[in-house]
């Protein structure tokens, strides 16, 4: 199986992560979270929003198109409470209703539009009535040098973000987030958010056409029909 750029990245040691601290947006939403409520981490890197949330007592299914290896060096009572699974956004198989919450750090800068747009609705798919989106990112594209690591970069102003967020949630609040800190410093130029989105609105059931691959990694065939709305409660 042709390996990700991202894994062939990381393997050149042309990039790491090298911190466990959590995202401070998702420390500062923690107590929105009660003992037992499931999470669903996108693109979670080393585990570090997942184990910091696991350790709260909350339950995390999360994934990522890398596998680190970093559940194995758990606990065992903390492997329990931490499904991990090897998988692309468009590949993983989101369930109704099934989250209280969605942690999506430092990922849609890698996606284009298209692939934005099917993830946020995918999103709204997978959280309770009351649930909500944490996601932050940066407006100027990936972190990483594009030269070292050859993967697609995107730019979004906050004000896309807010419009795609709004078609999903009800309540969409953005914050500007801190540009520095210990492992990576941003220049001036480049702003950083932290988005809290909430009380997603009433899911329309889909016939969702299944997306076609090919080698370069493009889908086709991202089209939703509406057939009928359904009850979220």
């Amino acid at each position: 199986m042709k390996k990700h750029k991202w894994e062939k990245a990381w393997e050149d040691k042309k990039f790491s992560i090298k911190t466990l601290i959590p995202s401070m947006l998702v420390s500062k939403y923690k107590k929105k979270l009660k003992q037992g409520d499931r999470v669903l981490d996108i693109g979670c890197g080393n585990g570090r929003n997942a184990i910091y949330l696991a350790r709260q007592g909350c339950k995390i299914d999360c994934f990522d198109v890398m596998d680190l290896k970093w559940k194995k060096e758990l606990a065992g009572d903390l492997q329990e409470k931490i499904n991990f699974r090897k998988s692309s956004i468009l590949e993983y198989p989101y369930d109704v209703s099934k989250y209280q919450a969605v942690i999506l750090t430092r990922v849609i800068q890698y996606l284009s539009r298209k692939e934005l747009s099917f993830l946020i609705e995918k999103i709204r798919y997978g959280l309770k009535p009351n649930g909500f989106l944490l996601l932050n990112y940066n407006t100027k594209g990936g972190i990483f040098n594009k030269e070292k690591i050859d993967v697609p970069t995107f730019s979004y102003p906050l004000h896309q973000i807010k419009q795609l967020l709004h078609t999903a949630f009800k309540k969409v609040i953005a914050t500007e987030g801190s540009k520095r800190n210990k492992y990576v410093n941003y220049s001036d130029n480049i702003l950083t958010f932290d988005i809290y989105a909430s009380d997603p609105h009433e899911i329309q059931r889909y016939n969702l056409r299944k997306l076609q691959y090919n080698r370069a990694g493009n889908f086709r065939n991202f089209k939703f029909s509406r057939v009928k709305k359904i009850a979220r409660y």
